[in-house]
């Protein structure tokens, strides 16, 4: 009896905790991978596992408690396979809400019932461990086979499965452990009753790998990586013209990180590409050396290279540079993977040009790189008639995070400088210049000079601004 406890306490335990460590994958394409995301995602699974505690407890009680674990672990099963659908078909609707609400109905929709139904399994589970005895060492050590579950579902979840194949199959992965643990727990095979929920069981295992495929198959091109879902895609027509277009995205197809016309690879495609090109062509036309935070498909790294500057490039994601390397034709040696500001902060020599063009998942700079720290850090690494170019997404009216952005590298900076291909108000891309000399705007041609409200500071270890990475 013992050692079926044991291995289903860390099966279990294993999948709760492995369940917890996908979340993110599933929501940040959608909205984002804030500390808030995380912040919602630990606060829906502690209320789920404490009332699942609770209905356990109670079922523990009954008599009919080995058929209705049977169940238990059927339904379980079945609300972890259906996950990948359950996304795929509620997740448009929810993107029309704010980050912070679509983040918590979705993290609802997608993990309370099977966390509440596992955690029910996890006490049941404790008091058919405990027998008719009571005692501090057979306590203990059911507390420790459910405790090596969860540390082992974290990591082997966070450093294997994820890194390793796609987010469907992982669930699918999830599914597969449980019907095991399930076949284990359950002793009486021989009924129909119970073959039935085997082979119940045993489709509901498919449903995810199933999903996988049929999500991949208009797709050129997708890996997970330790940092972000990649996709690459491609289209015979953008932003109103033909063409042999890929392009890469973090998860969200409307995000694009990075676009190319196969045609024309050293065309630059997309608005903010040309922008941070332009701007730094005419502020900082005889430049030398380049930093830049944010490699993507390569774009604006091959364009320096082709112009003989001394590039140095800090890409956080090995996956993102691969790609860039196999379906982009980046053929260059300029990449660094690892953090961008310590990549900077061990730099030795000045630069003429830094452009931070970095983003977690779909529309948000790391937090690292929009503090006040940080952006003295540049300002430390720039030489005196060097120029600060950043790439950043948001509205001209109203956006807490755009003003506190300009207000905090104007905090640095003497002199900062907004451009945006549109003046109207709405989301768009927008080119934050800083410098440490004044600069004459009006070179700038094809885009607005535009100013924004003043916000909040951002600080490493105090900001007040919401959804920040």
């Amino acid at each position: 009896m013992n050692k079926k406890i044991y291995f289903n306490l860390f099966v279990v335990s294993f999948i709760i905790m492995g369940l917890e460590m996908t979340a993110t994958r599933f929501i940040a394409p959608s909205f984002g991978n804030t500390v808030y995301t995380w912040g919602i995602i630990i606060s829906i699974f502690l209320v789920g596992s404490s009332i699942g505690y609770t209905i356990g407890g109670f079922i523990a009680d009954l008599k009919s408690i080995k058929k209705i674990m049977n169940y238990l672990y059927i339904f379980g099963i079945l609300t972890i396979a259906l996950i990948p659908i359950i996304k795929s078909t509620i997740f448009p609707y929810l993107e029309s809400l704010s980050n912070e609400l679509g983040t918590t109905f979705g993290v609802i929709a997608l993990y309370f019932i099977p966390n509440l139904i596992f955690s029910s399994i996890v006490t049941v589970l404790m008091k058919e461990g405990l027998e008719s005895r009571v005692n501090g060492k057979l306590i203990g050590n059911l507390h420790t086979s459910s405790a090596m579950g969860s540390v082992l579902g974290t990591l082997v979840t966070t450093f294997f499965f994820i890194p390793l194949t796609h987010i469907n199959s992982v669930i699918g992965i999830f599914s597969f452990l449980i019907f095991i643990a399930f076949l284990f727990y359950n002793e009486e095979k021989s009924k129909p009753q119970q073959f039935v929920l085997i082979v119940i069981s045993i489709i509901s295992v498919t449903f995810p790998f199933i999903s996988t495929k049929s999500q991949l198959s208009e797709e050129l091109y997708q890996t997970t990586s330790l940092y972000h879902e990649i996709y690459v895609y491609e289209t015979d027509y953008y932003n109103g013209q033909s063409g042999d277009f890929r392009y890469l995205t973090f998860g969200n197809e409307t995000t694009i990180q990075g676009m190319m016309d196969m045609n024309t690879p050293s065309k630059l495609v997309l608005d903010y590409a040309r922008s941070i090109w332009g701007i730094s062509d005419t502020f900082a036309k005889g430049s030398e050396r380049v930093f830049i935070i944010g490699h993507g498909i390569g774009t604006l790294t091959s364009q320096y290279e082709k112009e003989n500057k001394e590039v140095k490039v800090a890409e956080i994601d090995k996956g993102v540079l691969e790609v860039s390397r196999n379906y982009f034709n980046y053929k260059g040696n300029s990449v660094e993977i690892g953090d961008g500001r310590n990549i900077l902060k061990k730099q030795k020599n000045e630069f003429d040009v830094i452009i931070l063009d970095a983003y977690n998942n779909t529309d948000k700079i790391p937090f690292q790189l929009t503090s006040k720290e940080f952006f003295t850090l540049t300002y430390e690494k720039l030489k005196e008639e060097g120029v600060l170019i950043i790439n950043s997404i948001g509205n001209l009216k109203g956006d807490t995070f755009i003003s506190s952005l300009k207000t905090t590298v104007n905090s640095v900076y003497p002199f900062v400088y907004i451009f945006a291909m549109e003046e109207k108000v709405g989301v768009q891309n927008l080119t934050i210049v800083g410098s440490k000399v004044p600069l004459d705007d009006k070179k700038i041609t094809g885009q607005y000079t535009v100013e924004v409200d003043d916000g909040e500071l951002i600080f490493d270890g105090n900001t007040k601004i919401f959804n920040l990475n």
